[in-house]
């Protein structure tokens, strides 16, 4: 009787998720504390944004990341649950592009300039905001169909170079584009490959990324709202 009742209460104690490559998991708590243990990292939990007695993690999975069972584990005062996440492979579209050749074989007087515009990047998303700066669900920056979908597998010039790591949107220039919510610039530039760009923090370890933009209507430091 005492092996079932200890075989019970693990597995009562475990969670399991399911979530494919390159996307980001939303894994709900019964309480806004502790922290999270997988990949070598400790992943806080956050108080959940209308019940204050509950949490949830947000797990990012590399895109790169092959199918594979992960256990991780919520640590909470003295006592801990396991936490299973199977990744499993994601289905993305395919696109064939034609650009100038510059951006695929970059001149060696770029390639300082795109090394240093990776590690201000890196280090913008490595850095945490306590604070919560939004209170509502995410909009989309304009009201226009989608052109290319995330993940997409991109061949330029007919080498497969990257797979896109944003959304496009059809747009014509100039047309405003939106906070998708409320937070600070922290990033106003323009950049090799992603052209115009801002970076706003939404705390908490939640950024957005504006690309290809034709100008700049804020400066870093700037608070801005949704829309």
């Amino acid at each position: 009787m005492k092996i079932f009742v200890l075989m019970l209460f693990s597995f009562l104690s475990a969670f399991a998720f399911d979530v494919g490559n390159g996307k980001s998991l939303i894994i709900p708590l019964d309480s806004p504390q502790g922290t999270l243990q997988l990949f070598d990292r400790n992943i806080t939990v956050l108080p959940h944004p209308v019940y204050p007695n509950e949490g949830f993690a947000m797990i990012p999975i590399d895109y790169y990341k092959q199918p594979q069972r992960i256990d991780a584990q919520w640590l909470k005062d003295n006592e801990h649950k396991s936490i299973e996440i199977n990744v499993i492979s994601s289905s993305y579209p395919t696109e064939v592009l034609s650009v100038d050749s510059s951006k695929v074989c970059p001149p060696p007087e770029a390639l300082q300039r795109i090394a240093d515009e990776k590690a201000e990047a890196e280090a913008i998303y490595n850095h945490i905001t306590p604070d919560r700066y939004w209170n509502k669900p995410f909009i989309r920056p304009m009201n226009s169909i989608t052109t290319s979908e995330y993940g997409s597998a991109r061949t330029y010039n007919g080498v497969l170079k990257s797979y896109h790591g944003g959304v496009d949107f059809r747009a014509k220039t100039p047309l405003p584009i939106l906070a998708t919510n409320d937070g600070v610039v922290v990033l106003v530039k323009d950049r090799y490959y992603a052209g115009g760009t801002i970076i706003i923090d939404h705390g908490e370890g939640v950024y957005s990324c504006y690309f290809h933009m034709s100008q700049f209507d804020v400066k870093v430091g700037d608070p801005v709202i949704q829309g």
